[in-house]
């Protein structure tokens, strides 16, 4: 007999919340031991029933291995790090409903860019320095060398949040940092939030990655040095307007080959971007000059010190300028079609200094011709609201949907025929985002999260770090995506030891999934709910357990 549930709301009972514990991992050098180097010499397995707290500098020797499981969330520790070194290799495989994530070990609404480090991922691809240092050797390891295909492992759907410790002025890590990382190493499907420095580096290295997101970060969204040769495709970038990088300029796109503007550093840097989604701080029309004082967003791309970067197909909006192109080496590599902007959109707000565009003429008088090229099929040199490029709905942060609406120029603007693209996915569309499928069932979908500071995580005990606190109450977040198809995540969290059920119910009350049904200690979790053989509707679940009743409702739609 099938059961049912009342189709009337259900509160949360109110009452006493006892203060239960979960055991935890402590995995490095110990709590508080700050940049403290641990050598994990043996091959790991990180398993998602256990929680981990990641501290100090954990470095995976060359020759060992990290292996992470679906679902496994670990907390970041002041100032740690988890360092893949050269020869050494990560296994981080998780699944579109069922992530890994790293993030900050603080509770709700006090979480913050830079409460720990970040991953750094180190290789022995080739780079154009000799026995070079990661960020200025505060990090261990070198990297780099002659085989473009090695092999660093995987990574894929992960999310890293509250990353970046300021080791120093002006001395933080990234959160995801790939030095010489090879083309046999597989990453994508990566989300970094709120990063204290870049979202994305590469220092050289062969390797290509794909689906990526960078949200809330306070310097670059993806920046390419060192002769970085890889692909990129399919790429969100997402700012929130608060934050910047209050040291230097926050930037979209930065690429340089070395220090140098006349470097003949070899190889160069001639990494390609397309499909490319880069949303700045303005990202509705009701938000363009409301940026806070004091902020330093500038460019929507930077391309200087000799690289041969390169992007197409891609939608840049909501920075305050355009392109600066900014040395005379780079700029021939412009000319001579070594360096190429195709089939690129923009909006921006400003004219920076005598520009009589929105590109950067002062440093290159040039570039406005030079980004108007006939054929080349770029859009954007005059001021433009965001509204122009036609993104469905930016005006949540913590949802937002970058899809083309219907009568975008994005759709069906596409152009693969550059040689620099081989290999690479041919699409009918430029930006990030198919302009046929809904938000819900995006690339995006499920994975992700756009609002991780509201989601309870335990903070770990400050006595021994045996143990971490439960949530204050009950919680049952809505399902991401909503609506969705076939697939959505459900997060709960549970205060105290008990059993505990998250059973999913039709319109009419008949259960139709029952997704948890067993004892379950205090801690936060997620579920997938894969809804292939129901069909579109309005369907409902409900958490129990200890003193709590809690529904919410989602929509299919197929």
């Amino acid at each position: 007999m099938k059961k049912c549930l009342s189709l009337v709301a259900v509160a949360l009972v109110t009452g006493a919340v006892a203060a239960a514990a979960r055991p935890v991992k402590v995995i490095g050098p110990g709590l508080n031991s700050g940049r403290t180097v641990y050598h994990q010499n043996f091959n790991r397995v990180l398993s998602a029933d256990t929680l981990y707290v990641l501290t100090g500098q954990y470095l995976v020797d060359s020759l060992r291995s990290l292996t992470i499981q679906p679902g496994t969330v670990v907390h970041g520790d002041t100032a740690a790090a988890l360092v893949i070194a050269r020869g050494g290799q990560i296994f981080a495989n998780g699944e579109p409903c069922n992530p890994i994530v790293f993030t900050s070990m603080k509770p709700a609404g006090q979480r913050n860019r830079g409460d720990w480090g970040g991953i750094i991922l180190l290789g022995a691809a080739p780079v154009n320095k000799v026995s070079p240092l990661i960020e200025g050797g505060i990090i261990k390891g070198t990297y780099g060398g002659s085989n473009a295909q090695d092999n660093s492992g995987v990574f894929k759907y992960v999310r890293i949040e509250y990353c970046g410790y300021r080791y120093q002025l002006n001395n933080e890590i990234n959160g995801l940092t790939m030095g010489g990382v090879g083309a046999g190493t597989e990453i994508h499907h990566v989300q970094v939030s709120y990063s204290f420095d870049d979202s994305y580096e590469w220092f050289g290295g062969t390797v290509n990655p794909h689906h990526l997101v960078a949200f809330g970060g306070t310097d670059d969204e993806f920046d390419t040095d060192f002769g970085f040769s890889g692909q990129a495709q399919f790429c969100f970038g997402l700012r929130d307007l608060n934050y910047w990088d209050p040291t230097g300029e926050s930037n979209g796109f930065e690429s340089d080959n070395d220090a140098s503007s006349t470097s003949t550093a070899t190889p160069y840097t001639t990494a390609v971007f397309s499909n490319v989604t880069m949303v700045g701080p303005e990202r509705t029309d009701a938000l363009v000059g409301t940026v806070p004082i004091g902020n330093s967003f500038q460019y929507s791309s930077v391309q200087r010190r000799s690289t041969k970067f390169s992007y197409f197909n891609s939608v840049l909006t909501g920075y305050p300028w355009g392109l600066s192109v900014r040395d005379a080496t780079t700029q021939n590599w412009a000319n001579t079609g070594e360096l190429q902007v195709r089939n690129v959109s923009i909006t921006a707000s400003l004219r920076p200094g005598t520009s009589t565009s929105v590109h950067d003429e002062v440093r290159w008088a040039g570039v406005t011709t030079w980004f108007n090229t006939a054929g080349w099929n770029n859009i954007g040199s005059a001021q433009r609201n965001p509204s122009a490029v036609g993104l469905t709905d930016m005006s949540n942060l913590n949802a937002p949907n970058p899809v083309p609406a219907p009568g975008s120029e994005l759709i069906g603007s596409a152009d693969f025929s550059s040689p620099k693209l081989a290999g690479l996915q041919v699409v009918t569309y430029r930006g990030a985002f198919d302009p046929n499928v809904p938000m819900s069932q995006q690339w995006t979908a499920c994975w992700t999260n756009f609002d991780p500071q509201s989601f309870w995580n335990p903070a770990t005990d400050a006595g021994d770090g045996d143990a971490v606190a439960a949530p204050p109450a009950a919680l049952l977040q809505q399902n991401r995506p909503n609506p969705f198809n076939p697939m959505t995540a459900i997060r709960f969290a549970v205060p105290t030891r008990g059993h505990v059920t998250l059973k999913v119910y039709d319109a009419r009350g008949e259960e139709v999934a029952a997704l948890v049904d067993q004892e379950m200690p205090a801690g936060a979790y997620e579920r997938s709910f894969a809804a292939g053989g129901l069909s579109s509707g309005t369907y409902f679940y409900r958490l129990t357990g200890p003193g709590f009743d809690l529904t919410r409702k989602m929509q299919l739609v197929k």
